[in-house]
């Protein structure tokens, strides 16, 4: 009886093993985690008071010249970390799209 335990509770380590790997290479999750890590990314990079403030003193008919002018002067690290934040919400919400609702998760 003990070695069927012992076998049970291996085999079933295993399954939990393979069930949470497939859950953590899932595409919802792996957008996440990467919009996570670019939004952190881009925070370091850029004050946001900073940018609120300069936003409120810019007239209102100028807001276009403003923002290419900052676009124009950023620093090519900080348009890469914007870039993988609208990467990584428009995949993360694509991912979302595929998963259903209820039911088994589809695999692709």
């Amino acid at each position: 009886m003990s070695y069927s335990k012992s076998l049970q509770k291996r085999i079933m380590r295993r399954v939990y093993y393979a069930f949470a790997l497939r859950l953590a290479t899932h595409k919802a999750v792996l957008s996440f985690a990467l919009l996570t890590l670019s939004v952190y990314g881009l925070s370091v990079m850029v004050h946001v008071a900073s940018i609120a403030e300069n936003l409120r003193r810019v007239q209102v008919g100028r807001l276009d010249n403003y923002v290419a002018n900052a676009f124009l002067h950023t620093d090519v690290v900080t348009l890469v970390f914007l870039g993988l934040v609208i990467f990584s919400l428009l995949s993360f919400n694509y991912s979302l799209l595929k998963v259903p609702r209820f039911g088994r998760m589809q695999t692709t």
